[in-house]
């Protein structure tokens, strides 16, 4: 399943648990099924369908780094 991370976490690799992996936020990676819902119920990761809800999470979240560098350069200027 594709997870989209949204918090680091060091996990399995894969099903038999004896390789870790590094999950970093913001990158989509295709997860056995059990760790996929650890990472939905835990939250620290989303189902990554398709390239629409892709687009949509990325738009948001560039939108959100605008504004905090909009804030930033705002107190700047005062």
């Amino acid at each position: 399943m594709l997870i989209k991370v949204i918090k680091s976490v060091v996990a399995s690799k894969n099903i038999f648990g004896n390789e870790c992996l590094d999950y970093q936020v913001g990158e989509v990676y295709d997860i056995y099924e059990e760790l996929a819902q650890v990472f939905i119920k835990e939250k620290w990761g989303i189902k990554a369908n398709n390239n629409l809800e892709e687009k949509a999470l990325n738009n948001l979240e560039n939108k959100a780094i605008d504004n905090l560098e909009n804030k930033e350069v705002n107190k700047n200027a005062e």
